[in-house]
């Protein structure tokens, strides 16, 4: 060991600000470049400045491209400023360099994930679990890697698989309470075995980015964010209000800003002491104030809408299932009606109901539930029938996706828009000109309905009637948003980045930081 490399180890016993001060004035002396590199490296990355970190690993590889703790630490700086690209492109030396090493499988898996390559991810998950079968992280790692890519089979039984290995694994336990259906007494065991052991859970953006307290809650009734606010342009302190703990509100992390994630009505938690509290003293911006999010269920449409011009809003009842409550909103409703159960989304479990008799047994399946007056939207000209979705931002509606349907039950994926070149040509027409495509009258309902609505984030599905009128379907704050990854729906990622970028601008102008919002698109 030479004499630079024995200076080297000793000052990686001295204090981290020294540490780096120490390895720099070596370097500056003429040390041996990449061993002492390399330790600067790990020493600036501990500090927390990964740039720099990254630098120095860069030149200590140049040095010794087989330094192991040099990419390490290049592959962990870079998963700290969110470039997961460049950050798997490490894991997979290290992983062809030490074959079967589960922490490295981890770390590349869990790097895919982030850049979104989630089969590559679930590939590097297995091999690690197959490299060392009690590995409980590689399979909680592994659940929430297909809970993301959609299999929820495969996520349960992963999940499943880690609490057999370790009964404590709270993302497990997310997993499960979020992947098991809400009349599965397994999912509140799951739910109360990870909130109420963590209520609050960092995501980390790059060091820079704005920082966003969260309000989420264990139930489905979130806003999806994993577009709205990317790691990559936003560090998310996500704080689950359903189980929050008396006075931990004045215990929470710095933040730039409060968004309410919570967008069903339905399903939001009460409002306990600390948030309300929150929410009343906090000196941040708050998006969709909670209390405003509750006051806009399905039932409150109609006359909250009621007087806009060109706005057309069925009549709606919240109804229970007791039979006298099942049977009152006949004073009200005509036939045919349309039952659904309270925070269902995606036409799940509704019914169209064209008797007082199919009416009464739809309502009778579950606790609670909406009629509606069902009103036939059919087009004249083709019989087809269309779903129009808008998303306001900041009260400002962009056109998100037209989904065209042979049946009254409209919803993208079912309707068949990948079979159907003059569908999928017509959405794109509404995409690029909506005013164009629906008609002046039309866009001018929907500002109305923005401004009335009065929420930062939300969206509407709605119809167009032959008169131009705008038929509502729903508008609410629980509306999906994300890019395409099919060639075929390619032309739709426009009006997605429009809608993205538009949460980026809203974001920057509460906060005092316009234009800082960025990296969206970064490697």
């Amino acid at each position: 060991m030479n004499q630079s490399v024995r200076a080297a180890m000793a000052v990686a016993e001295t204090p981290l600000c020294d540490a780096v001060r120490g390895y720099r004035t070596l370097l500056a002396d003429g040390g041996d470049s990449a061993v002492v590199q390399g330790l600067l490296a790990q020493a600036l990355y501990e500090a927390g400045d990964y740039a720099d970190a990254v630098a120095a690993a860069d030149v200590a590889l140049r040095g010794d491209p087989s330094d192991g703790v040099a990419r390490i630490t290049r592959a962990s700086a870079l998963n700290a400023l969110c470039r997961f690209e460049a950050a798997a492109a490490d894991f997979a030396v290290l992983a062809q360099a030490h074959p079967g090493r589960a922490t490295i499988l981890i770390g590349l898996g869990t790097a895919y994930a982030e850049a979104g390559q989630f089969r590559a991810a679930i590939a590097a998950l297995m091999e690690a679990i197959a490299a060392e079968p009690g590995n409980a992280a590689a399979a909680a790692a592994l659940g929430a890697v297909c809970a993301r890519a959609g299999n929820a089979a495969a996520a349960i039984t992963a999940c499943r698989y880690a609490l057999t290995l370790d009964p404590d694994q709270v993302i497990a336990h997310q997993n499960l309470a979020a992947l098991l259906a809400a009349d599965d007494p397994a999912a509140a065991v799951h739910r109360d075995a990870a909130y109420r052991r963590k209520q609050i859970v960092t995501i980390a953006g790059p060091p820079a980015a704005p920082v966003v307290l969260v309000l989420t809650c264990a139930a489905a009734a979130n806003i999806p964010l994993e577009h709205l606010l990317p790691r990559r342009c936003f560090t998310q302190v996500r704080w689950f209000i359903d189980y929050a703990c008396p006075d931990q509100d004045r215990a929470l992390p710095a933040h730039d800003l409060v968004f309410n994630a919570i967008g069903d009505p339905d399903l939001m938690p009460e409002i306990g002491v600390p948030v309300a509290r929150m929410l009343r003293e906090t000196d941040r911006p708050v998006l969709n104030h909670p209390e405003r999010v509750r006051e806009i269920d399905r039932a409150a449409l109609p006359d909250l809408l009621a007087g806009l011009p060109d706005v057309v809003v069925p009549h709606v009842s919240r109804v229970a299932r007791a039979q006298g409550d099942a049977r009152a909103w006949f004073a009200g409703h005509r036939l045919p009606v349309i039952v659904r159960p309270a925070g269902s989304h995606g036409g799940q479990d509704l019914v169209l109901a064209a008797t007082e008799a199919a009416a009464i047994a739809a309502i009778g399946r579950d606790p609670h539930g909406y009629v509606t007056d069902f009103h036939d939207y059919r087009s004249a000209r083709d019989g087809l029938y269309r779903k129009y979705r808008v998303i306001f931002v900041d009260r400002v509606p962009y056109p998100y996706h037209l989904a065209i349907g042979t049946g009254w039950l409209v919803h993208y994926w079912t309707a068949g828009m990948a079979e159907a070149p003059a569908r999928r040509a017509e959405e794109a027409r509404f995409l690029r000109d909506p005013a164009r495509a629906i008609g002046a009258r039309a866009m001018a309902a929907l500002e109305a309905v923005a401004a009335r609505l009065d929420l930062d984030y939300a969206g509407i599905d709605f119809s167009v009637l032959p008169d131009g009128r705008v038929l509502v379907f729903e508008a609410n704050a629980t509306m999906l948003v994300h890019p395409e990854t099919e060639a075929m729906f390619a032309y739709k990622n426009a009006a997605v980045a429009a809608i993205l970028a538009a949460v980026d601008r809203m974001i920057g102008a509460r906060i005092g930081r316009a234009g800082s919002v960025s990296g969206r698109d970064g490697r």
